[in-house]
């Protein structure tokens, strides 16, 4: 649970950072989990398919809170270096477009969008409909996302960082007004992504040890 939600959920009646906490929230995502029946030689174990506007994605994002027709997807097969993570013949498709976070939107419209938009996509560069070789899908939006991690409006890296200023706002490991009260995670110093996660909670150990 993030540090905007650990207030809004687990102590309502606290003071909060507000400094902090009323930050703008990052960007989100849409998460298509697909099992391909198929190998796919031309693709490794990270693929990006860019769009051919990437600052009309963006501003599509964050200015009018919507999804891209044309989306850069992120697609990472782990089966391609652990190939036990698929059937024999067949791929695991981790398949990722950038949205923005939920502020009440119609998701399941956009997902049937994006859903479309992406396979689209993926068929030009492939050459090939890869429709009849999804054998199994799942599906995460940042209602699910919000839902599975807590993180607040399904935002996948905390506060948000577009301008100069995010870094000096980013919760620290601990609480200022309440004893033995410690965060780690991507919500809090040094920020969002796995390594710094990990940081996150190393300093977090190191404050409570």
């Amino acid at each position: 649970m993030d540090v905007y939600n650990s207030y809004k959920k687990l102590m309502p009646q606290v003071k909060r950072p507000a400094k902090t906490l009323d930050q703008p929230k990052s960007s989100s995502g849409i998460i298509f989990y697909w099992g391909i029946k198929k190998e796919f030689k031309e693709l490794g174990l990270h693929n990006i398919l860019f769009s051919e506007d990437y600052e009309a994605e963006f501003n599509t994002i964050f200015a009018k809170k919507a999804i891209y027709h044309d989306p850069t997807i992120y697609l990472n097969i782990t089966s391609k270096h652990t190939p036990t993570d698929a059937p024999p013949g067949c791929e695991n498709w981790f398949s990722f477009i950038n949205v923005p976070n939920n502020s009440g939107q119609d998701w399941d419209m956009f997902i049937t969008e994006a859903r479309e938009n992406m396979i689209l996509k993926i068929n030009r560069v492939l050459k090939t409909d890869i429709r009849p070789l999804i054998e199994s899908e799942m599906v995460f939006d940042p209602r699910v996302i919000e839902n599975r991690t807590s993180s607040a409006f399904g935002a996948i890296y905390g506060n948000s960082s577009n301008n100069k200023f995010a870094a000096f706002f980013t919760a620290c490991q601990f609480s200022k007004d309440i004893k033995n009260l410690y965060f780690c995670g991507g919500s809090v110093h040094p920020g969002p992504s796995i390594p710094l996660c990990l940081l996150s909670a190393k300093i977090t150990t190191e404050l409570i040890s």
